[in-house]
């Protein structure tokens, strides 16, 4: 019975998050083990993590779902992918070691060698934000580095 429990609470939350995820109505996760800490509002994802929506693809080594609950659902706050994280969207691909979404600014931090193509175009830096709400981004230099761009004409 305990197992049972378990097993419903896990797919209670899941439902919530699924309706209220970071990128759409509909997101399906896919990792080697999940952990939920309730009292902390938070889902751990540990081990090839996948997700996916409708046209966002995410890949990462671990996957943490921060949320305030509450009384039917549970709405997301950040998401942050840690390790060999690569995110495909259309002709758009970006790759980083940490990328930090938080939902309520509509704002994706991307670090640690992160790099952005669009097609054969090429961004990096030390680190990337995108705002989506107002589409654009920045590339910013740490400690002397610099910023580098490949673009391609047609």
């Amino acid at each position: 019975m305990k197992a049972f429990k378990i097993v419903f609470l896990t797919l209670l939350f899941l439902n919530g998050f699924l309706l209220n995820s970071l990128f759409a109505k509909e997101i399906n996760i896919n990792s080697d083990k999940m952990e939920v800490f309730e009292d902390d509002g938070l889902a751990v994802f540990t081990g090839k993590v996948f997700a996916q929506t409708k046209d966002i693809k995410l890949w990462a080594d671990k996957l943490y779902v921060y949320y305030i609950k509450g009384e039917a659902k549970r709405d997301i706050q950040r998401i942050v992918a840690i390790g060999g994280v690569k995110i495909e969207r259309e002709k758009w691909k970006a790759v980083a070691g940490k990328a930090t979404y938080f939902k309520g600014e509509e704002k994706l931090i991307l670090e640690e060698n992160p790099k952005v193509w669009h097609e054969k175009n090429l961004v990096e830096g030390d680190l990337i934000t995108i705002y989506f709400n107002e589409d654009r981004s920045e590339v910013f230099s740490r400690s002397g580095g610099r910023v580098r761009v490949k673009i391609y004409e047609k």
